[in-house]
């Protein structure tokens, strides 16, 4: 039996929908990335690696996470409706 994309994903964290929030409250609030990356208090490379979906550590996620005002949870897949 095999499984789903979605059931493969399922409860991972979805880096890309967190660029995506990121990048959506950077363009709401006239900022730059660079300007971004210092409120969070990540470096542009930690940024970088967001966009492309790559490893990030996890105190950057956390940052990231917290600047937004959201959870962990809600940049999981199945919880981003983005399987």
């Amino acid at each position: 039996m095999s499984k789903s994309a979605a059931d493969v994903n399922a409860g991972r964290f979805n880096a890309k929908a967190l660029y995506a929030a990121l990048d959506a409250q950077r363009v709401a609030r006239g900022m730059s990335w660079s300007e971004v990356a210092r409120e969070v208090g990540v470096s542009a490379a930690t940024m970088t690696r967001t966009r492309l979906g790559g490893r990030m550590e996890a105190d950057g996620r956390l940052a990231m996470v917290r600047w937004l005002d959201r959870t962990v949870e809600s940049f999981t897949w199945g919880a981003t409706g983005r399987e």
